[in-house]
């Protein structure tokens, strides 16, 4: 009988003997969680090549100094460990930090994006989950105040063996420009700025878009020159201040422009009062902008780099009044889910006027030569 009953617990109460949070490896303790015995859970997926994903653990990093107890928060990644552990040489960071090398609990959750979050409790529940950045305060204290069970943080976390994979180190471009098609294929374009250079990894059109400060849309390209490509620029090159010209050299490409009437967001800013470059301060090789669902932070950009982001969120073309002064570097906050509220954000904060017109904007076509 009693043999009966500890089988009975097992199978229906499974979180007593095993881990809700599977992990390859424990890399490090917080330093700021303050409590064994934890109500809440939030597991914070994220990768050392995503800039996002930094910018998000430096907000997390807030969130549990301001909730050190029954609140734990753990940095996963599927990367090897020595690729992290060299991070870390280079990178503060105090979360808890682990590695899921076998994939299984990214699997699990089915995290397709980063960075992104989920919220356990105790039971292993999931409560809540979405970009980190979405989590706040007032979410922490509502689960809180329902969720009074606690584990211990040996007990949620089951450590699985896994056999360890040399990692090649990654070494620069030898020449100031280096390109190479790759076979992955990428939704959107992944930016990452290495302490020496620029990496671009995504479709031709996206890059184009980029370079351009575009819209995706805008750049017109037909679907056999539309392939794949990995492109690092050294800084403090020719080849970084002319990107378009050594990309279509490179690839014996053309551009044109064309006019197109359309619906577009104009941004008037004759009358901007821009923040300076010393109200967000992210430190240096640091990515330059933090992007949730409904939220842009950015570090030393130009108003272009930020209408880049904002048109491929938005997707719709963006003009603005003063294309020089829009070259300018500052620092942002804004919102741009809903545009009467992102309207209002721009003109009070920034003194930018922002509406929706039918204006003239530019189209680039790419051909061969």
């Amino acid at each position: 009988m009693k043999h009966f009953v500890l089988l009975a617990i097992i199978i229906l109460f499974p979180t007593l003997f095993f881990g809700q949070i599977r992990i390859s490896e424990n890399i490090q303790n917080s330093q700021i969680n303050t409590s064994e015995d934890n109500a809440l859970y939030f597991v914070d997926f994220w990768a050392t090549w995503c800039g996002p994903c930094i910018h998000a653990s430096k907000y997390l990093t807030s969130l549990q100094r301001q909730y050190p107890e029954k609140f734990h928060i753990m940095s996963l990644s599927q990367e090897n460990p020595d690729i992290v552990k060299r991070f870390m040489t280079k990178h503060v960071l105090e979360l808890a930090v682990a590695i899921d090398y076998q994939g299984e609990t990214f699997s699990k959750y089915n995290i397709s994006s980063l960075p992104y979050g989920v919220l356990l409790n105790a039971k292993g529940e999931k409560l809540w989950e979405g970009h980190p950045a979405e989590f706040k305060n007032y979410h922490l204290d509502g689960y809180l105040s329902t969720n009074k069970t606690t584990m211990n943080i040996g007990d949620m976390y089951q450590l699985q063996s896994y056999k360890p994979i040399d990692v090649v180190k990654e070494t620069g471009p030898k020449t100031d420009f280096d390109i190479t098609e790759i076979t992955d294929s990428y939704e959107t374009l992944e930016i990452i700025e290495k302490p020496d250079f620029l990496q671009l990894t995504g479709s031709l059109k996206d890059i184009i878009a980029y370079i351009n400060n575009a819209y995706r849309n805008q750049i017109s390209i037909s679907d056999d020159l539309n392939k794949m490509y990995r492109m690092r620029f050294k800084y403090d090159t020719k080849a970084l201040k002319n990107m378009e010209r050594i990309i279509f050299k490179q690839l014996k490409l053309k551009q044109k422009y064309s006019t197109v009437n359309g619906e577009v967001l104009f941004l008037n800013i004759s009358d901007a009062q821009f923040w300076d470059i010393n109200q967000i301060n992210w430190g240096n090789d640091t990515p330059h902008f933090l992007i949730g669902d409904s939220d842009l932070k950015a570090d030393n950009v130009s108003l272009n780099q930020v209408t880049f982001q904002l048109a491929n969120l938005l997707e719709l073309p963006i003009v603005t009044s003063d294309e020089e002064m829009a070259n300018t570097l500052h620092d942002w906050e804004l919102h741009y889910k809903y545009f009467d509220l992102m309207a209002s954000n721009l003109s009070d904060t920034y003194g930018v006027k922002i509406e929706k017109k039918v204006l003239d904007y530019p189209n680039y076509i790419i051909s061969r030569r």
